[in-house]
């Protein structure tokens, strides 16, 4: 090819760039025109799928900024979500924090990969006793440790179904027995079982039944027992007590 073929051809594809530029800022400028209407249809009820992926983009970013605009965030993390926009979702995600929206913050961050707004607001969460976000903003970033903390802290707190939660989706069956214990010393067989049947710790959950025995909890007694298999005491609790456990 000449010289001054190839300058031809440098020539051609700058007029062909410089014409898509300006058809993609034509169309952008149509689809501003249009915000209004696309906003009362709403960006969930959008069919886009005729145009390219970058102009999908371009128009659901131009959505969610108006969203923004509004103050509707919600709208707004939708259109940012579809665009793929994880910059502006976390954007959106300290905004939802502000307003004291915990659980829609996270979603946000969650959404835009921010493990590190995840972490924090976890944390905040923790310190403010806000254990069900806490649980959500951890489990979002897969961290054992930070979610062990937490059970912990549940466990503390007296809040036993938070704590079992954490601790079931861990396995961590020496936790799960020490907040069997936990229960089974303050008299809250319920959750000791809970936590014993987790880990077929069949030994405790005989001292449950047995327990439950001395107070007169028989139906609670029975399903100790049940759950530890033990069926001597099963079958004596059925035989003497008919009327007062059903089962």
């Amino acid at each position: 090819m000449s010289e001054r073929d190839v300058f031809a051809q440098q020539i051609v594809s700058r007029i062909a760039e410089e014409n898509y530029l300006v058809r993609n800022d034509a169309q952008e400028n149509g689809f501003r025109k249009l915000v209004p209407a696309l906003l009362q249809k709403g960006v969930e009820n959008l069919d886009l799928s005729m145009f390219s992926e970058e102009m999908r983009a371009t128009v659901l970013n131009i959505l969610a900024d108006e969203y923004l605009r509004r103050g509707n965030l919600h709208g707004a993390a939708k259109a940012y979500i579809l665009a793929g926009n994880r910059l502006k979702l976390t954007a959106v995600g300290l905004d939802f924090e502000k307003l004291g929206l915990f659980d829609n913050a996270i979603e946000a961050f969650k959404m835009g990969g921010d493990d590190k707004n995840l972490i924090k607001i976890g944390t905040k969460c923790m310190e403010d006793g806000r254990f069900a976000s806490a649980t959500k903003a951890f489990k979002a970033i897969d961290s054992a440790d930070l979610l062990r903390k937490l059970g912990q802290e549940c466990m503390d707190k007296g809040k036993l179904d938070y704590s079992f939660e954490i601790f079931s989706a861990l396995s961590d069956n020496d936790k799960l027995n020490k907040l069997g214990e936990r229960c089974f010393e303050e008299g809250q067989y319920s959750y000791a079982m809970k936590a014993f049947q987790a880990t077929q710790n069949k030994e405790q959950l005989n001292k449950v039944g047995e327990a439950c025995m001395k107070n007169g909890l028989l139906r609670a007694a029975l399903e100790s027992y049940t759950l530890a298999n033990n069926g001597m005491m099963v079958e004596f609790i059925r035989e003497n007590f008919k009327q007062t456990v059903v089962m």
